[in-house]
Formats: C-alpha cells, structure tokens, sequence
C-alpha cells in the first residue's frame, strides 16, 4: 500500500539543499543570494518575474542597508537559503500587529517650534 507522504517531508528527510527554482519563495520570505560583484547578499522578496527574453524566472528582492524601494533581479538559481517567513509576515500586517514605517516630512513642525522657542524667550 501506498501512504500519503508530504513533498516537505522528504525534502527534509534527504538532508539536500533546497531547490529554488522548483520551490521559489514566496513574498516577503528574507532571502540571501551569491552575486558575481558583490558576494552574498540579502534581501526581502517583492515578487517572482519570468524574463521576457528567455522566459528565466526572478526574484525582485529589496535589499538590505540599501535604500527603500531598489530592487535587485535575481535568478532563483543564486539563492542559497530562504526563511519562509512570507505567510507570517502577511498575518502580521493583516492583523495589525506590525508597524507600519512612512516617510514624512516634519521641517515644517520644526520650524513652528523653533519659532515658538524664539518668541517665548524673550
């Protein structure tokens, strides 16, 4: 007879390296990737995209202690690991237990209070 098995638990029970390109991760999984320039790097997943040219699938990753909002195209092949935490991370925001971070800009409210400042002292 046959027993249902779970594909994850034998990928785990093979003790071999996760294979990205058939299992890509998902959105907001924090991934670390080998690039030829840079050398290992990290990064948070937006979005898995095909190539238009060759059909090779990305991953559009915003990558850490850099600025908000670049992204780096990186082919699922460079990954080297993955923390599946996407799904959590979605429930968190859903929830409303994580905090959302907005660029603002308070020159306007520092400048009333320096004013404020300057007229209360004398």
């Amino acid at each position: 007879m046959n027993a249902p098995v779970k594909f994850d638990e034998i990928a785990t029970a093979t003790n071999l390296p996760r294979d990205f390109v058939m299992q890509p991760p998902q959105s907001l999984d924090r991934i670390t990737f080998k690039t030829p320039d840079d050398g290992v790097l990290a990064g948070y997943v937006s979005v898995i995209r095909q190539h238009l040219g060759n059909g090779q699938r990305f991953a559009w990753v915003e990558l850490d202690n850099e600025l908000a909002g670049q992204f780096r195209g990186v082919p699922l092949a460079d990954i080297t690991t993955c923390d599946d935490g996407g799904g959590v991370r979605h429930c968190a925001v859903a929830n409303g237990q994580s905090r959302r971070l907005c660029l603002a800009d308070y020159s306007g409210s520092l400048a009333n209070d320096l004013r404020a400042d300057s007229t209360s002292a004398e």
